[in-house]
């Protein structure tokens, strides 16, 4: 069983905040700035069992890549994503964490 890493009530605000933000931003370098968080997003879901916390942060993540894949990229590697994607499929990772899975992986 993982960690617990932080308040993740705390934490689905600030996923859902950092969304919003990014949908609005207008600029390349807006955008950057806001998926510089992007590696940390992801260290968050690889390690938490917290079933809030990975349904929000699918949700922020799959808007990260939406709206700004190419910073993305260039800050993550693409099979580190795959890789999330394939951890919260395991049969040992909570069901209801996969429920947002599925318009990430589109």
């Amino acid at each position: 069983m993982a960690e617990t890493i932080v308040d993740a009530g705390i934490l689905a605000h600030v996923l859902d905040l950092l969304a919003a933000l990014l949908k609005k931003a207008k600029t390349d370098g807006e955008r950057t700035k806001i998926a510089a968080i992007t590696p940390e997003l992801i260290s968050f879901l690889e390690r938490s069992d917290d079933m809030f916390l990975l349904l929000n942060g699918t949700t922020c993540l799959k808007t990260f890549i939406h709206l700004a894949h190419k910073q993305i990229l260039e800050l993550v590697p693409s099979d580190r994503i795959v890789a999330l994607c394939k951890r919260l499929l395991q049969p040992a990772c909570n069901e209801q964490a996969a429920v947002c899975l599925g318009n990430l992986v589109i």
